[in-house]
């Protein structure tokens, strides 16, 4: 059993998703006992924080563990008493107007645990809560069931399909089937990934990789040709395989299913993404009706306060989707900072590894802030990471082919916003650049965003080239990517207009003079002194004005 003791405090909360992190890669939790363990942290410990000691400093004692594939969580205070399990249930189905905030975060904690136990000692003083939840392998039926080409199957044409589908498991690196060798079968992915490669003059190239619900080999089943490409595990991963017979079964019983999962191993990454997006647009329109009901009851201070609360836990819940740790390339000091004006804001920044030990990253800005900007954040984000992965696995680490990746990545991503965004008006600028830390040597394109500011050890600071316009505006631009060298002692240092257009109560700007200035008067320190400095000058100058804008700064540190 696993146990910390943390004080009764909100930085407390962060110690605890660490600590959550370290139980999970210890324990090998599931999907689902992983996502129970960090919300009882951030729904029951937060309860306590706010309601258990309204007068006194207190503590919080967590444990965990496992023991027969059941997750036992347990959380002591000797705060007020509180019994989650007698907490009525929200009324979801009321007017905004007329619900009461609160209490969505307990009653998920009580729908998602297989049990709940509690009891306060009067003794002591202590109040001790158990959740767990057991770990069930779930049957081939079930797994199939979740894959969207079966979901239309009735029980009994699923459960004969199964019958005649065997069940293969790979471990990540395991070679599935050969080039050129014949096949009869093909194979619906349940769980984890697998990749199609092939040789070029004897070098390794990726062609796809395919994921969890998409099917690998179909070729197999309808002319028996070899097979087109070698495919092996990306990951560990559970397979569907389905032969002839399989087909032929399910064919009898469903042939729009059969031709459904025939059209799903050639579905084109654009379906997918919008299928995905699909989801976030819905989730984005209840969010914003609800965000403006809630202005419109501004009058009732103490609702409004609790609305408040709820925001603040949901931008701590969005922190988790910036980068947990930075790079740390020899010989270079990496820093980052990002605050928003909202509890949710629009800004972000992103790592992505790249072949040859290179460092691509990525400083963004949508136009707007709020929940629908951190929505086409998480959107832009996705599309970006995604397809840069999936374009540079097989390429040499030669300059010209992240040329083409950096180039198709923005490309697809700036595209897919017109197409299927371009009426919202909304839009981002993107600074994507890939640094080669053994050279210094940095490679970058900028779509309408801040340049960042190169800051050199004699203390002069010049911007990098401007660039395109921003992404979502218009669909064939024309990109170029530019490139420069980072000398040792030189800082390069991304921000986005948060910093240079941050107001004081004069509705004066802060500039970027100022910015230059100051990068320039501490260009001899650390990068993490050096992000600090900037923000340490901002907020000085706005003197305590409400943060107009979202804050997002990072600083590559070359050492001599």
């Amino acid at each position: 059993m696993n146990r910390i003791e943390v004080p009764a405090e909100w930085d407390s909360i962060a110690q605890l998703l660490g600590f959550a992190d370290e139980l999970e890669q210890q324990h090998r939790l599931s999907e689902e006992q992983a996502f129970l363990l960090r919300m009882v942290i951030e729904e029951i410990a937060t309860n306590i924080i706010k309601y258990g000691y309204p007068e006194q400093p207190g503590v919080i004692r967590l444990a965990c563990g496992t023991t027969d594939g059941t997750l036992t969580i347990t959380i002591h205070d000797h705060g007020q008493t509180f019994d989650p399990r007698i907490s009525p249930d929200p009324d979801l189905e009321s007017d905004v107007e007329q619900r009461q905030v609160g209490g969505l975060g307990i009653f998920f904690v009580r729908e998602f645990a297989d049990a709940i136990e509690y009891q306060h000692d009067p003794v002591s003083g202590w109040n001790q809560l158990m959740v767990m939840k057991e770990y069930r392998e779930r049957s081939l039926t079930e797994r199939l069931r979740n894959v969207s080409f079966f979901m239309r199957l009735s029980d009994s044409d699923l459960e004969r399909i199964a019958e005649r589908i065997v069940e293969r498991r790979l471990s990540a690196g395991e070679v599935l089937m050969q080039q050129g060798e014949q096949g009869k079968s093909c194979f619906v992915i349940l769980s984890g990934a697998l990749e199609a490669l092939t040789y070029l003059n004897g070098q390794e190239l990726v062609l796809e990789v395919r994921q969890a619900g998409q099917i690998m080999g179909e070729m197999a089943l309808i002319d028996r040709s070899p097979r087109a490409a070698t495919v092996r595990a990306a990951s560990d991963s559970i397979l569907a395989e389905l032969d002839e017979q399989g087909f032929f079964a399910l064919m009898h019983a469903d042939p729009e299913v059969a031709l459904e999962l025939l059209r799903g191993g050639t579905a084109s990454l654009r379906r997918t993404s919008r299928d995905m997006i699909a989801g976030l647009e819905a989730k984005n329109a209840e969010l914003s009706r609800a965000y403006r009901d809630l202005q419109a009851a501004q009058s009732d201070l103490i609702r409004l306060g609790r609305i408040e609360e709820e925001l603040s836990v949901a931008r701590r819940i969005q922190q988790l989707f910036l980068p947990r740790e930075l790079p740390a390339p020899s010989g270079w000091e990496v820093a980052a900072f990002s605050r928003g004006a909202l509890a949710v804001g629009g800004d972000f920044f992103d790592y992505i590894a790249l072949p040859g030990g290179r460092i691509g990253f990525v400083v963004a800005d949508v136009a707007g802030k709020g929940v629908p900007a951190a929505l086409f954040v998480a959107l832009a984000r996705s599309l970006l990471r995604a397809t840069s992965q999936a374009l540079v696995r097989g390429y040499s680490d030669e300059y010209q082919a992240l040329d083409h990746v950096m180039i198709e990545a923005i490309g697809v991503t700036n595209s897919y916003m017109v197409r299927e965004h371009g009426d919202n008006t909304m839009f981002i600028t993107m600074f994507y650049g890939v640094l080669d830390p053994q050279t210094g040597r940095l490679q970058y394109a900028n779509a309408g965003h801040n340049p960042p500011m190169l800051v050199s050890l004699d203390g002069s600071v010049r911007e990098l080239e401007l660039g395109c316009l921003p992404l979502g505006i218009i669909e064939d631009q024309n990109l170029r990517i530019e490139e420069t060298i980072i000398q040792p002692g030189d800082a390069l240092v991304g921000f986005s207009d948060g910093i240079t257009e941050a107001m004081n109560e004069r509705n004066q700007m802060f500039g970027e003079e100022r910015l230059i200035e100051t990068l320039s008067t501490n260009r001899n320190i650390d990068a993490d002194s050096l992000v600090e400095s900037v923000i340490r000058a901002v907020d000085a100058f706005v003197a305590g004005a409400p943060q107009s804008d979202d804050i997002t700064l990072l600083a590559f540190h070359r050492l001599l």
